[in-house]
């Protein structure tokens, strides 16, 4: 372990990792999960990655109008990405409002919708950028030695998806895939700031100490 990084873990399996870092009055949340696209399957390449994307259209305790506006009203910055063994969302804000980017990490965690209009919303939007890096020589050229050197393994596929799996993947596939990996005991949530160790784990723990264990992802 990293000096001065405090670890617990949540009854549920949830790792959580702390450190006080008081140079500036912020802190930054990032959630990890252990899952990317090589926890796919062929016939749903780029569903991690889609996933990812649906994990910002709201929950059921967080509108997707509302999300949007609760970090940048903080003055913060969020984001996230998905990679071949990965997944991750993070906010940096003022410290004084850690509680926010809790809040929105434990219910992307748990309580994500997946509205039937926004998954056929946001295949046109995961296709548009397919098509973007099909027109790129260095992506086309990284895809095919890819492939080459990984013949039977998932990190065969890109991150973003085949262009069959994406067409015609369903809500249900995408959900599914959600519920599987989408559980504290596949996650690590990491907050580095100007925080007090104690009263942000406290904090972690009322946000995330309700959210049931899963099964273990496959």
């Amino acid at each position: 372990m990293l000096e001065g990084v405090r670890e617990h873990e949540l009854g549920n399996g949830l790792r959580i990792l702390l450190k006080r870092v008081s140079t500036v009055p912020i802190v930054s949340v990032w959630c990890w999960y252990r899952v990317g696209s090589a926890g796919e399957r062929p016939g749903l390449s780029g569903a991690a990655h889609w996933v990812e994307h649906m994990n910002f259209k709201g929950t059921e305790g967080i509108t997707m109008q509302e999300m949007k506006g609760l970090v940048e009203e903080q003055g913060g910055y969020w984001n996230g990405y998905t990679w071949l063994d990965v997944t991750t969302y993070f906010e940096t804000l003022a410290s004084d409002a850690l509680d926010v980017a809790l809040r929105i990490e434990s219910e992307r965690m748990d309580r994500c919708l997946y509205d039937p209009e926004e998954v056929r919303s946001e295949r046109t939007v995961i296709l548009s950028e397919l098509q973007g890096a099909e027109n790129d020589p260095t992506e086309i050229l990284d895809k095919e030695v890819t492939a080459s050197a990984f013949r039977t393994h998932p990190y065969r596929w890109p991150t973003i998806g085949q262009r069959a799996d994406l067409q015609s993947m369903t809500r249900d596939d995408l959900f599914g895939f959600y519920r599987t990996h989408y559980v504290p005991n596949n996650a690590t949530l990491v907050i580095v700031g100007d925080i007090e160790e104690a009263g942000a784990l406290d904090a972690a723990e009322r946000r995330f100490g309700p959210i049931a264990r899963g099964p273990e992802p496959p």
